[in-house]
């Protein structure tokens, strides 16, 4: 069987954006807690206590995440709708004009 002399085409993904960075946060932060607890010289009582407001402060912390991100895309959203309201205001503007000179000149014919 001949090899094939073809471009291969390979698609490298740099980055996730700010999604990715913050679920290795997160990752990083619950890993984190867990290795600190197996070393940590307290009674389960205490154990549990801490896991419980460690918990909650994450909570926080990602719904502040979430609600930022939800302004942030909310933001996007309403700049997205204006350049498009401009963009179309343009384009109309121009196929006026283009009508007005096409008008003129099947007048002048």
């Amino acid at each position: 069987m001949a090899e094939r002399d073809e471009p291969a085409v390979v698609i490298e993904r740099r980055g996730g954006g700010a999604g990715s960075g913050i679920a290795l946060f997160l990752l990083g932060a619950a890993v984190g807690a867990g290795l600190a607890l197996l070393w940590a010289p307290q009674s389960g009582d205490e154990t549990r206590a801490q896991i419980r407001r460690g918990a909650r402060r994450l909570k926080r912390k990602a719904r502040d995440l979430a609600d930022s991100g939800r302004d942030l895309v909310d933001d996007l959203q309403r700049q997205g709708k204006s350049a498009a309201r401009d963009a179309r205001s343009a384009l109309e503007e121009r196929l006026a004009r283009h009508r007005e000179a096409v008008d003129g000149e099947d007048d002048g014919v």
